[in-house]
Protein backbone atom coordinates (compact mmCIF):
# COMPACT_ATOMS: atom_id res chain seq x y z
CA UNK A 1 0.00 0.00 0.00
CA UNK A 2 1.48 3.36 -0.97
CA UNK A 3 2.01 6.16 1.50
CA UNK A 4 -0.92 8.45 2.23
CA UNK A 5 -0.71 12.18 1.63
CA UNK A 6 -4.36 13.31 1.60
CA UNK A 7 -6.62 10.26 1.42
CA UNK A 8 -9.38 11.64 -0.82
CA UNK A 9 -6.93 13.17 -3.29
CA UNK A 10 -4.83 9.99 -3.22
CA UNK A 11 -7.92 7.94 -4.14
CA UNK A 12 -8.74 10.30 -7.02
CA UNK A 13 -5.15 10.13 -8.27
CA UNK A 14 -5.05 6.32 -8.12
CA UNK A 15 -8.40 6.08 -9.92
CA UNK A 16 -7.29 8.52 -12.63
CA UNK A 17 -4.03 6.63 -13.15
CA UNK A 18 -5.88 3.30 -13.31
CA UNK A 19 -8.08 4.49 -16.18
CA UNK A 20 -5.18 6.33 -17.85
CA UNK A 21 -6.95 9.68 -17.52
CA UNK A 22 -5.82 12.55 -19.73
CA UNK A 23 -3.09 14.99 -18.80
CA UNK A 24 -5.52 17.76 -17.87
CA UNK A 25 -7.38 15.47 -15.48
CA UNK A 26 -4.11 14.43 -13.84
CA UNK A 27 -3.04 18.06 -13.61
CA UNK A 28 -6.32 19.02 -11.93
CA UNK A 29 -5.73 16.37 -9.26
CA UNK A 30 -2.12 17.49 -8.79
CA UNK A 31 -3.30 21.09 -8.39
CA UNK A 32 -5.50 19.92 -5.51
CA UNK A 33 -2.39 18.65 -3.72
CA UNK A 34 -0.66 21.96 -4.40
CA UNK A 35 -3.63 23.98 -3.10
CA UNK A 36 -3.60 21.87 0.06
CA UNK A 37 0.02 22.81 0.78
CA UNK A 38 1.58 19.51 -0.29
CA UNK A 39 5.07 19.88 -1.73
CA UNK A 40 6.20 18.58 -5.09
CA UNK A 41 8.69 16.34 -3.30
CA UNK A 42 5.90 14.62 -1.35
CA UNK A 43 3.86 13.93 -4.48
CA UNK A 44 6.94 12.85 -6.43
CA UNK A 45 7.74 10.37 -3.66
CA UNK A 46 4.21 8.92 -3.85
CA UNK A 47 4.41 8.61 -7.63
CA UNK A 48 7.84 6.97 -7.45
CA UNK A 49 6.46 4.49 -4.91
CA UNK A 50 3.54 3.70 -7.23
CA UNK A 51 5.92 3.32 -10.15
CA UNK A 52 8.06 0.80 -8.29
CA UNK A 53 4.96 -1.32 -7.65
CA UNK A 54 3.91 -1.19 -11.32
CA UNK A 55 4.93 -3.32 -14.24
CA UNK A 56 5.96 -1.57 -17.44
CA UNK A 57 3.10 -0.52 -19.65
CA UNK A 58 0.29 2.01 -19.87
CA UNK A 59 -0.07 2.46 -16.10
CA UNK A 60 3.63 3.22 -15.73
CA UNK A 61 3.33 5.68 -18.63
CA UNK A 62 0.48 7.49 -16.84
CA UNK A 63 2.52 7.63 -13.62
CA UNK A 64 5.49 9.04 -15.53
CA UNK A 65 3.25 11.69 -17.14
CA UNK A 66 2.07 12.78 -13.69
CA UNK A 67 5.64 12.74 -12.39
CA UNK A 68 6.71 14.97 -15.28
CA UNK A 69 4.10 17.56 -14.26
CA UNK A 70 5.26 17.41 -10.64
CA UNK A 71 8.98 17.70 -11.40
CA UNK A 72 8.62 20.25 -14.20
CA UNK A 73 9.73 17.99 -17.07
CA UNK A 74 6.82 19.24 -19.18
CA UNK A 75 5.64 22.36 -20.92
CA UNK A 76 4.87 25.34 -18.69
CA UNK A 77 1.14 24.94 -19.34
CA UNK A 78 1.13 21.56 -17.53
CA UNK A 79 3.64 22.33 -14.76
CA UNK A 80 2.12 22.40 -11.26
CA UNK A 81 5.11 23.37 -9.09
CA UNK A 82 8.05 25.51 -10.16
CA UNK A 83 10.46 22.76 -9.12
CA UNK A 84 10.73 19.75 -6.84
CA UNK A 85 10.19 20.91 -3.30
CA UNK A 86 8.71 24.21 -4.43
CA UNK A 87 5.41 25.53 -3.20
CA UNK A 88 4.40 27.95 -5.96
CA UNK A 89 2.27 27.07 -8.94
CA UNK A 90 3.55 28.28 -12.27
Amino acid sequence: MPQTIIADIDRDLLAALAVRAGLLTLRTILLRYHASGVTAAQVASLLQELRLATQEGPLEDAILDALDMVTGWCGPELRVWDGVGGNRAS
